[in-house]
């Protein structure tokens, strides 16, 4: 029991910190289209330390929450949203390669440099 929740503990520690570095990257950026996926990102990121954290304390406390249908796991919830939320971080991120994918140009460079050789 002790290494779960040392485990656990650790878990909500990372999870933490990749929000912490989540934050100091935001702020470097400027305003656009990779701060918006950064903040998909960290609002994912946020449900699953939520996650973590919601999960680490029942196993400490052996508390038992139901709310109406979700008796036992009322935690899933916040992977449900999670997940949610990478299907939108991954759509926004397939917009942004639209953007600024270099796809066919990266083709049309590897077909000059084959000629020269």
């Amino acid at each position: 029991m002790v290494s779960i929740a040392v485990l656990s503990i650790t878990t909500v520690i990372f999870g933490i910190g990749a929000l912490i570095l989540a934050s100091r990257a935001r702020m470097r950026l400027s305003p656009g289209s990779l701060r918006k996926y950064i903040d998909n990102f960290s609002v994912c990121l946020a449900f699953m330390v939520i996650f973590s954290l919601w999960l680490t304390i029942r196993s400490l406390t052996n508390i038992e929450v139901s709310l109406g249908a979700f008796s036992g796991y009322p935690e899933f919830i916040f992977i449900v949203f999670a997940y949610i939320g990478f299907v939108i971080a991954s759509y926004r991120v397939s917009k942004i390669s639209e953007e600024f994918g270099f796809k066919e140009e990266g083709k049309e460079i590897q077909d000059l440099v084959k000629k020269r050789k």
